[in-house]
C-alpha cells in the first residue's frame, strides 16, 4: 500500500515576522518532496511588499552534521504571477507541485515599510512509497 509523508512546520523565526524589512526564510530542502505549498498569513494596513520563491539544485547539508557544504546558487520560480501584500489583512497561498529542486526558500520585499506582520507555514507532501 502507497503511503504519504507530510512535513508541515512554521517557517518564520521569530513569528511573526514585521512586514517593514526584507526577508529571507530558512531553507527547506526537498530532495524527496513532491509537492510544497507556502500559506502566508498578512496582518497589515499599510506595507505593500512581494513575495519570491527560490529553489536551488546545488544547496547541499550533510544529513549527519547539519553542516553546511555549499550554500547554493538560488534562482526566483516562475508563478506566473507574483505573490504581494496590498496594504490589508490577507492569506495568499502558493502551491507548488513536482518540483525538481533540492531546496526552496521565500522571500519578502518591502515596497512600503508600514507597519504589519507575517506568519509562514509551509507543507511539503512526499507521495508514493
Amino acid at each position: 500500500m502507497a503511503r504519504k509523508n507530510v512535513l508541515k512546520p512554521v517557517l518564520l523565526t521569530p513569528t511573526p515576522q514585521s512586514l517593514a524589512v526584507a526577508y529571507t526564510s530558512p531553507v527547506t530542502t526537498i530532495t524527496f518532496a513532491d509537492n510544497i505549498a507556502y500559506q502566508i498569513n498578512t496582518t497589515t494596513s499599510d506595507s505593500t511588499g512581494s513575495f519570491v520563491v527560490e529553489g536551488s539544485l546545488d544547496y547541499e547539508v550533510d544529513f549527519v552534521t547539519g553542516a553546511l557544504r555549499n550554500p547554493g546558487n538560488w534562482a526566483a520560480l516562475d508563478l506566473g504571477g507574483t505573490p504581494v501584500v496590498a496594504a490589508a489583512n490577507d492569506v495568499i497561498l502558493i502551491n507548488l507541485n513536482q518540483l525538481p529542486f533540492n531546496a526552496m526558500r521565500l522571500r519578502y520585499v518591502p515596497i512600503i515599510p508600514g507597519t504589519g506582520t507575517i506568519n509562514v507555514y509551509i507543507m511539503t507532501k512526499e507521495i508514493g512509497g
